[in-house]
Formats: structure tokens, C-alpha cells, sequence
């Protein structure tokens, strides 16, 4: 009975729990205050406070923390091992609280992540459209601008190199009659019979003439001696004016067109690249 007292003690001893030190009646039975254990530990007031009520959240860096604990102990003359033990429960609680599960840790369920990867190619695909938009843009404006300027400089230079030949207001350029047919028949004014007859239609209806160009042509149409108008045309091109009393027609290219005037076909006018003038009637 007497061996087993001794026993029982020690494992009593063994299974206590850590004494809890309150620093701060230490502290107060020592007559000091904080401010005069800041002026010898240099430790900030709100650490040894926060150190003595157990606030450890409020502490810095544990590299830090059990300095400050060792060296408040040491100025206390008090066991510092009773207080790293409190430190260290409450650093182990706080670390089985911000753990994160293993779950949280794992990758993104599968739906979630061909949801991102469709977002992602959406973006692409529109972003390649948007491009590819802005680039036909920009060629469509350039093609035209291009074109633009091609077809001036080529009109341009096609007016500057047909001659203008001097206008003849009484001239009549003599039709050439088809191979086999009778020459016209002049009369002593120098007009044939159907240009008479033309004139003599002057008051009651007016002069139809068409044009239609077989290659490309420069022509210059006077209606009644008003204004000329001058004309670019290409293959297929068709023209078609009306006057009171005449026309005046100078052609660049007599090869190149076809005319009707009263709706009746007029004979070749020249040869391709033959400048003509031509009144009608």
C-alpha cells in the first residue's frame, strides 16, 4: 500500500494539464506595469497585452511571438515553458481550422471545365470573324479607291490622245454605201433624197438616234447645237438622244460603234481608230 501512494501520484502528475500562468497578477505583484516592461524588453505595449490575456491572433510571426513569451518570462522570473505550450495548442487549433479539405483541392468537375473551354472558343471564333471583317473591309475600300483612280486615269488619258477635229457645221460626211448597191442619188443642192426627206420631217416629229458601241469609244453628241456632251463607252454601251433639228457627232473610233438614226441602221462610218465627224440629218 505504501509503494502504490508514490505511483499514483506520478501518474498524476504525468496526465496534468499544463498550469495556466496569469502574467498578469505576476506582473501587478511585482508593482509593474506594462509601459516598464516595454522599457526594458523593448516588446510594444499591445504585444505584452496581448501576450498576457491570451489574445495570440493579435501577435505577430511565431518566430517572433515565443521570443517575446521567453523574454516576458525571464523579466517575470517565471517558468516560460507553461506559456510556449499554451502558444503552441493554440497555433496547432488554429491550423486545424484553416485547413482546407482535400476535396476543395481537387480539379473542377468536368462539365465546369468544357463550359470554360466553350467560353474560350467562343471568344476566339469571334474574335477571328471580327478580324477577318475588318480586313475584307479594308480591301473592299481599297480595291475601290483603286479602281476609281485607274478608271479616271485611263479616261483621262484615252480624251487626251483621241484629236478633236475641228467642227465643220455645213459638212456632211458621205455615207458609204453597202458593196453591190447603187451609189445615192445627189441632187443640185448636195443632198441626197432621204436626207430631203428628212428635213423635210423636221416640223413634225423629232429626230431619233441611237448608238451602240462594239469596242471602246470616245464619242461627242450636240443635240440642236446645244452644249456637247462627251462620251466614254465600252464594249456593249448603248446611247440614245432625240433632237428638234439635227446632231453633230464627232467619233474617235468610226470602227467601234454602230448607229441608227430613225431607227434605221446607218453603213460602217470608218475604219477602227478613223476619226469621223458626222451631222445628221
Amino acid at each position: 500500500m505504501k509503494t502504490s501512494a508514490p505511483l499514483s501520484t506520478e501518474i498524476a502528475t504525468v496526465n496534468k494539464e499544463p498550469e495556466v500562468i496569469d502574467l498578469k497578477r505576476l506582473r501587478e505583484a511585482r508593482g509593474l506595469t506594462l509601459k516598464d516592461i516595454f522599457s526594458v524588453t523593448r516588446i510594444t505595449v499591445t504585444n505584452l497585452e496581448a501576450i498576457e490575456t491570451g489574445n495570440y491572433h493579435l501577435l505577430p510571426e511565431p518566430v517572433y511571438v515565443r521570443t517575446f513569451i521567453k523574454t516576458y518570462a525571464g523579466i517575470l522570473e517565471t517558468d516560460s515553458k507553461p506559456l510556449l505550450q499554451q502558444y503552441e495548442s493554440y497555433l496547432k487549433s488554429r491550423d486545424k481550422i484553416n485547413e482546407v479539405p482535400e476535396e476543395d483541392h481537387k480539379e473542377l468537375p468536368q462539365k465546369e471545365k468544357k463550359i470554360r473551354n466553350i467560353h474560350f472558343l467562343l471568344w476566339v471564333v469571334a474574335a477571328i470573324v471580327l478580324f477577318g471583317l475588318i480586313v475584307l473591309i479594308v480591301i473592299i475600300d481599297v480595291n475601290n479607291v483603286m479602281g476609281l483612280f485607274s478608271a479616271r486615269h485611263i479616261s483621262s488619258q484615252k480624251i487626251a490622245s483621241s484629236p478633236t477635229p475641228a467642227p465643220t457645221h455645213e459638212r456632211n460626211v458621205p455615207v458609204t454605201a453597202p458593196a453591190g448597191s447603187p451609189p445615192p442619188i445627189v441632187t443640185q443642192s448636195g443632198q441626197s433624197p432621204a436626207n430631203q426627206g428628212a428635213r423635210s420631217q423636221k416640223q413634225g416629229q423629232a429626230f431619233n438616234l441611237k448608238i451602240e458601241a462594239v469596242e471602246k469609244t470616245w464619242i461627242r453628241i450636240s443635240a440642236d447645237q446645244k452644249q456637247p456632251e462627251q462620251i466614254m463607252l465600252s464594249k456593249g454601251d448603248r446611247v440614245e438622244r432625240t433632237a428638234r433639228e439635227s446632231f453633230i457627232i464627232d467619233i474617235g473610233n468610226a470602227g467601234g460603234i454602230l448607229v441608227s438614226f430613225q431607227d434605221k441602221p446607218l453603213p460602217s462610218l470608218g475604219k477602227r481608230g478613223e476619226v469621223t465627224h458626222l451631222k445628221l440629218p
